[in-house]
């Protein structure tokens, strides 16, 4: 994993930016979409899931990750790289990893190709179980601007991923939307200034971080390090209730006052069982001095699963963080943040208070 990551940084550190006669420019990404998992030769049914945005747990469920980073290489080729890792401990210890890297080449207008490799670790301390799982993939898609901050793609992808001591294989089908910003690449869009003296602008954000879940009455927390977060994932899966949103905007209502909606959803189709989950939040954001802030809001669960009624969880927010400038445009957070969600007695969930502690990488919307 460390020598992937080295392997990533220096490709980084070396690749020029994108000129203007390149059909490719240094990009940062968000995609989810829909994907089946087909276990060939078994003779089970496919599991299909739908992620917006994408949610990915290594070789568990090796789904496409949220995020992606796109690099020129040469006038029509790009090295493109998606990542997924995450820590549990708790009632499901395990380590989850998944990378996947390609090359995409831009065939005509704005067609691509893509060919590559993904590599996914599993380590599970319930079953004892640590494997590696190596794959090949490939992909079509179609791509286009959207606006002076954005791109946008659709694509069509296929992963191959083979045979391990206790994992089978299997064929995994994605189609995706994906949403990108340039990091870097014409002159003749300059990013946008930084608002000063600590002022709010649009903004759209990822998250990732550090989450402790504890449900009231029971001494066993599950805790879970993860990149990108998982958001209500978990809980789409019956694990968790909903966490921190993984996608979030600040949309600014004056100098010092910004609104942050939130929201991540799951659904899961298997073995003639469907579960559905979306994890929504609002709050209100209040400059304190500097990048510092504070928020207060709400948040909201809503969970469906066949042969059970749906499910309502609400719960109460409150968070302190730090924004900073990173790269280009892109601006970075980090924030501990705070809920309390209330119980449900249809279902028999207690309250669970979710504590936080996140990162965010955040683009303009303008």
């Amino acid at each position: 994993m460390r020598h992937s990551l080295a392997v990533l940084g220096l490709i980084v550190a070396v690749a020029s930016p994108a000129s203007g006669q390149r059909a490719w420019q240094t990009e940062i990404g968000l995609q989810g979409g829909y994907t089946r998992v087909v276990q060939p030769g078994l003779g089970s049914g496919p599991t299909d899931a739908f992620g917006l945005p994408g949610f990915n747990v290594g070789p568990a469920l090796p789904a496409p990750s949220a995020l992606y980073v796109i690099i020129p290489w040469k006038e029509k080729v790009a090295l493109e790289f998606d990542v997924a890792g995450a820590q549990l401990t708790g009632l499901i210890p395990a380590t989850l990893f998944q990378l996947d890297a390609r090359a995409d080449y831009a065939i005509v207008d704005q067609f691509y190709a893509a060919t590559g490799g993904a590599v996914g670790y599993i380590n599970s301390g319930n079953t004892g179980i640590t494997e590696t799982q190596l794959a090949l993939q490939g992909g079509v898609g179609y791509r286009r601007r959207l606006s002076n901050a954005f791109n946008g793609r659709v694509e069509a992808r296929v992963a191959f991923w083979g045979k391990t001591d206790n994992i089978p294989p299997r064929n995994v089908y994605s189609l995706l939307l994906g949403v990108s910003t340039r990091t870097s690449g014409s002159r003749s869009t300059p990013a946008p200034r930084r608002a000063r003296g600590g002022a709010w602008t649009p903004q759209l954000g990822l998250a990732a971080g550090y989450a402790n879940f504890h449900a009231v009455g029971d001494p066993n927390d599950l805790t879970l390090l993860a990149f990108p977060n998982f958001g209500g994932g978990l809980g789409a899966l019956g694990i968790a209730p909903g966490g921190p949103p993984t996608l979030f905007a600040i949309l600014p209502v004056g100098t010092r006052i910004a609104i942050e909606p939130g929201v991540d959803l799951h659904r899961f189709q298997s073995g003639g069982t469907t579960n559905f989950l979306g994890n929504f939040s609002a709050r209100l954001n209040y400059t304190l001095t500097g990048g510092w802030y504070a928020a207060l809001g709400g948040t909201m669960t809503y969970a469906t699963s066949t042969g059970s009624d749906p499910a309502t969880i609400t719960g109460l927010h409150t968070a302190v963080g730090y924004r900073f400038p990173l790269s280009g445009p892109v601006s970075g957070r980090v924030e501990l943040n705070y809920t309390m969600n209330g119980k449900n007695d249809d279902r028999g969930i207690p309250p669970v208070n979710i504590t936080g502690l996140m990162i965010g990488a955040m683009v303009p919307l303008k």
